[in-house]
């Protein structure tokens, strides 16, 4: 399978990446971001690309100049239809990234991700190798699309250094320093709250103290393990 990853620039193109994110935070009414927006970022330098096979458009990542904590790139929104997830496709797009903001002389690369969900801690800890700098509780408040809807919108910061000739992915952690805290998450969050609101948000709360906790106490998350553990060192 060859994935091609190319920028999207011209309006017909833009479109491609609002149906990919339409199609991933499904809303009754509304758009991700609307036509007018995204073409004036993207005109104005922002990132957004598509990801292609066989010439269909299956993914999307958009990123924009941000300045908090100095001049870096923050990625909002990456997706990737679901007939094409686990097929590396997310990650295509995530090099892609970090080479256009190495290209554009950015240091650092940042977005946030749900710390629940397995899957993308697996790709941003592991196979991205980023670093998470801080946990935002209830970070965009209510979210009135179909995965997000009835859950609290907790994130945590990852934050990708763009030096190198590439990024450094890491390793799962087997095994771990007897004084390490170790966060434990659900295999597939999202499936649990698709059946189960309330077990959801059981595991949201619980997370969210021990996280808070250990960043407030210095803690680094140093990986993820094979047990589906965050490895935090103090």
């Amino acid at each position: 399978m060859s994935i091609e990853i190319r920028p999207l620039i011209s309006i017909a193109d833009q479109q491609l990446a609002r149906q990919i994110f339409d199609q991933t935070w499904a809303m009754d009414s509304g758009t991700e971001i609307t036509p007018n927006l995204l073409q004036a970022m993207v005109h104005s330098g922002a990132y957004l690309s598509g990801a292609f096979i066989a010439g269909s458009c299956v993914g999307a990542a958009f990123a924009f100049p941000a300045t908090a904590g100095g001049l870096h790139l923050h990625s909002h929104m990456t997706a990737v239809l679901d007939e094409y997830r686990d097929r590396g496709v997310g990650y295509e797009l995530k090099i892609d990234q970090w080479h256009w903001a190495k290209k554009n002389n950015y240091q650092e690369i940042s977005w946030t991700f749900d710390p629940l969900v397995s899957r993308n801690a697996k790709l941003n800890l592991i196979k991205l190798g980023v670093n998470i700098s801080a946990y935002y509780p209830n970070f965009y408040g209510d979210m009135p699309d179909a995965l997000n809807a009835g859950d609290e919108s907790d994130r945590v910061m990852a934050a990708w250094p763009v030096i190198g000739d590439n990024p450094t992915p890491r390793q799962l952690l087997d095994r771990s320093n007897p004084d390490d805290i170790l966060i434990k998450i659900p295999a597939d969050i999202v499936a649990i709250r698709g059946s189960d609101i309330g077990e959801n948000l059981i595991w949201r709360r619980k997370v969210r103290e021990q996280f808070t906790q250990a960043l407030a106490k210095g803690g680094r998350v140093i990986g993820f393990s094979t047990n589906s553990e965050y490895v935090v060192r103090i």
